[in-house]
């Protein structure tokens, strides 16, 4: 069914549509058939300059500092390739949601995407651990992570299952929660409904806090938090500012439970048919960008709490025997998915191990 989706979504895109209409029926080798005809128009000139084309999907809103950085990496490519190369941004998931444009990369669509560990361990487990609570507290572990061994084995895993990353360490942000109620304790946080990304880790984590952990899209965010749908959202600072939800939700209450770090993903197959010149030249313009964003995300980040305050919120910072309390409860997590083997045994110990050399 979710390849049936991702095939159905693929000939939208060719249309210019965004979205795919649930009364389509297609067999199976019909949906196949379209996906590669697909994939061979999108690497031919359709009368520009550009030769090949990838459409890059991401969640945040136009202005983020992921948003700028994606904008960055088209321009790089764009003046490296002499235009033939062109990456197309899409912000706020207007191609679609990331499961189904990550099925259609395995289809072989010219499409891209952000992910970060949690979604990435749907296909290899172990890239789950990098998005554990309170797993590092500066930025320098992230570059040693993804520098290791461990990450460059995790990379192979993912090509074997039909994805490449062509761009790591873009920080996302240090993730903090946004309450309607003042959270100042765990005790305060017992049966909240707390909107959080759709992966499993996330889930997990505030269901572990107690909380209840309520999925969705961020896009429905600010609407649920107006309607009482949902109690509370929780991402960096610069996401919650970007979105407006201080417009509906003021206290915020510095966390830090996760420090969390993207990765831009395509399917495996297309990356291949690229040529290696510009393949190298997309991995290096990505590198950059990625750089671009963390510079961006360092500067604003150190004006939201300002502008939230001003907007009328109240932060709030945890003492210790309260951030103990959050810490011990989060760290459940690792020992319960090296136990159920949804993680390699002895993994939390690696990454710690990676960390603190």
């Amino acid at each position: 069914m979710k390849r049936f989706i991702a095939a159905a979504l693929s000939l939208s895109l060719v249309f210019g549509a965004t979205a795919c209409s649930s009364n389509q029926q297609e067999t199976g080798s019909a949906a196949e058939e379209s996906a590669s005809t697909t994939a061979d128009t999108a690497n031919k000139s359709d009368g520009s300059k550009a030769q090949y084309v990838l459409k890059l999907c991401h969640e945040q809103v136009d202005g983020d500092p992921i948003d700028d950085g994606c904008d960055r990496w088209a321009e790089l490519v764009s003046e490296k390739t002499n235009g033939a190369v062109k990456i197309e941004v899409y912000p706020s998931s207007q191609l679609g949601v990331k499961a189904d444009l990550i099925e259609m990369m395995l289809l072989g669509q010219n499409v891209c995407t952000i992910a970060d560990g949690s979604y990435l361990m749907d296909y290899v487990p172990d890239f789950g651990v990098v998005m554990g609570p309170f797993l590092f507290t500066d930025w320098d572990a992230m570059y040693k992570i993804t520098s290791s061994d461990w990450w460059a084995e995790q990379e192979e895993l993912l090509r074997q299952e039909g994805l490449e990353i062509i761009s790591t360490n873009w920080i996302y942000g240090e993730r903090q929660l946004m309450t309607k109620n003042p959270v100042t304790s765990l005790g305060d946080l017992k049966g909240l409904k707390i909107r959080v990304p759709n992966n499993d880790i996330s889930v997990t984590m505030f269901n572990n806090l107690g909380a209840a952990s309520t999925p969705m899209a961020l896009g429905e965010v600010y609407t649920s938090l107006q309607q009482g749908v949902v109690d509370g959202v929780e991402n960096p600072l610069t996401t919650l500012y970007n979105n407006a939800f201080q417009e509906v939700c003021k206290n915020v209450t510095m966390t830090n439970h996760q420090m969390t770090f993207s990765n831009f993903v395509v399917g495996e197959s297309f990356w291949n048919s690229l040529p290696e010149e510009y393949r190298q030249v997309i991995l290096e313009c990505g590198q950059e960008a990625a750089e671009y964003n963390n510079e961006l995300y360092g500067q604003v980040s150190q004006e939201m709490q300002t502008a939230l305050e001003e907007a009328g919120c109240t932060i709030y910072t945890l003492d210790d025997n309260a951030l103990a309390g959050f810490r011990e409860a989060s760290e459940q997590l690792y020992y319960d998915y090296e136990e159920n083997s949804t993680w390699t045994k002895g993994v939390y110990d690696k990454i710690q191990t990676i960390i603190n050399e």
